[in-house]
């Protein structure tokens, strides 16, 4: 293992059916998920990329297991993994640790890995576990910063990783039929609850205790606990619902995040303490591949409401009040309408109209305006969840959330509306036809 030798390391090859003894699950589900990596490039490729990597067609990884240093005295800790890409111009190597169940990741841990990988010219350390982040770069752990700053640390939830392997098998974007037979295998295994994967699920004590502040009307710090506890507890269960989402469409589901936020996760934390603490508000916006338009979502802790939206542009080739609103009531035909919201935009000052898609059906004045002249330019389609008490619930609030905007909204509502386009442009005489045209008989 010449790439061991060149680290003064050593350690195991990630096995497919790794020999471990029955306490070591950890050990048992990275080895398989490394061997796979290792085995699988376009499986590879998809992590690496995600991990800011640009592998090439030439590019190839080599994975090991129960990595150890023992020419370096002081490193005592071995980590779980070790990646090694070799793109053929640059070789870039990963320390791996992983966690499985309920178990987090610990920052004095991290930290003496992150060390260790610069001692010895390693250049990241990659993390698995039940966590989320909406970035791999948006660590879910916080550590010394200074340590940060050559060495990556990245990180993956074990649902990302099965949302990969699941997209790339379905959506056949892997040729060789036994790489796809591994991957079908792998995402078998890691379903498996010996692999100890588990969804977020919970809201933590801080929601409940958030809600009781906002009801009894003191005001809420944005640097309090229980104010932090939520906007940490929204973020992880946005990127598990987006995940959910992308398994369920076969296609990538993305939040919509800031240019500021992307390269600075604290500040997006500090963003979403501030919006709970002067408007009790958290909100959020989503992409999902094909879908007329983003997906945006408000949670409003004062009236214990979920709204989840879709804006669309109103149609442009259309002159007549009535004839726009009736191509976005087409498009909803299937729907019983009763709990389903028409919100129309004005140009100007103009007030948006609100209603019922049931009662735009029947009333269709309740979209008008006087000025016939005027015309919407916009529309906004919503469901709500106004269940109190399941708000209420730090895990129920989980289920119907998701309900609403994967089940619900996603489903009876997206699946059926398509942005509206300019219709082909028609024919007209060339400029040589109308100069024919124009000359003297």
């Amino acid at each position: 293992m010449q790439t061991l030798e060149h680290l003064n390391a050593r350690g195991e090859r990630a096995r497919l059916f790794p020999v471990l003894s029955e306490c070591s699950k950890e050990g048992r589900t990275l080895s398989i998920v490394l061997a796979t990596m290792a085995r699988v490039p376009e499986f590879a490729a998809e992590l690496l990329k995600a991990a800011g990597r640009r592998p090439g067609a030439r590019t190839k990884v080599e994975a090991f297991t129960e990595v150890s240093f023992p020419k370096i005295k002081t490193a005592n800790f071995r980590p779980d993994g070790l990646l090694v890409v070799d793109t053929g111009r640059t070789i870039w190597k990963a320390f791996v640790e992983a966690k499985i169940g309920n178990e987090t990741l610990k920052q004095a841990q991290l930290e003496n890995y992150l060390r260790l990988a610069r001692d010895v010219g390693v250049d990241a350390v990659i993390t698995f576990s039940n966590e989320f982040a909406a970035l791999p770069e948006h660590h879910p752990t916080q550590v010394d910063q200074r340590l940060t700053k050559k060495i990556e640390l990245l990180h993956f939830s074990w649902f990302s990783v099965l949302t990969m392997i699941n997209l790339l098998a379905e959506n056949e974007e892997v040729s060789d039929d036994d790489h796809v037979f591994l991957l079908h295998e792998l995402e078998r295994f890691l379903l498996h609850k010996s692999a100890g994967m588990k969804r977020f699920d919970s809201m933590g004590t801080e929601w409940t205790r958030a809600l009781d502040t906002i009801r009894t009307g003191a005001p809420l710090s944005k640097s309090s606990a229980d104010v932090v506890g939520v906007a940490a507890n929204w973020q992880p269960e946005l990127r598990d619902m987006c995940l959910l989402l992308s398994r369920k469409t076969s296609a990538n589901v993305d939040l919509k995040l800031a240019a500021k936020h992307r390269s600075d996760p604290r500040g997006r934390l500090k963003a979403d303490c501030l919006s709970i603490a002067e408007y009790g508000c958290l909100s959020a916006s989503i992409d999902v591949a094909d879908a007329a338009a983003p997906i945006d979502i408000e949670v409003d802790l004062t009236t214990r409401t979920i709204r989840v939206s879709m804006k669309l542009t109103a149609p442009g080739d259309k002159v007549q009040q009535r004839s726009r609103l009736n191509w976005l009531l087409r498009q909803l035909d299937e729907q019983e309408g009763d709990d389903i919201r028409i919100l129309c935009n004005w140009p100007g000052r103009a007030p948006q109209t609100v209603s019922t898609l049931k009662q735009a059906r029947d009333d269709e004045s309740l979209h008008s305006h006087p000025d016939k002249s005027m015309l919407p330019n916009s529309f906004v389609v919503m469901k709500l969840m106004t269940d109190g008490r399941k708000f209420s619930g730090r895990k129920t609030f989980v289920d119907c959330f998701e309900e609403l905007v994967v089940e619900d909204f996603y489903g009876t509502i997206v699946e059926q509306l398509a942005a509206w386009q300019p219709p082909a442009r028609k024919l007209r005489p060339a400029v040589e036809e109308v100069s024919a045209d124009n000359e003297p008989t």
